[in-house]
């Protein structure tokens, strides 16, 4: 059971790209879901520090 602080997100992926994501998590012992939890987290944190560097510049412009 997951814990009552998360919300669920559901998504369609090609064929491909869940099996990857079924190898990588069964290497690492972990689920999918969290394996797809964590590569969410880490694009969000690379989209921010790319929009807080774009901002940056565009007000060093000014």
């Amino acid at each position: 059971m997951p814990p009552k602080n998360l919300t669920r997100v559901t998504t369609y992926v090609n064929p491909e790209i869940a099996k990857a994501l079924e190898e990588w998590a069964e290497k690492d012992e972990r689920s999918v879901s969290w394996l797809a939890g964590k590569l969410i987290e880490k694009g969000i944190q690379q989209h921010q520090q790319s929009q807080t560097k774009a901002k940056n510049e565009s007000s060093n412009e000014d």
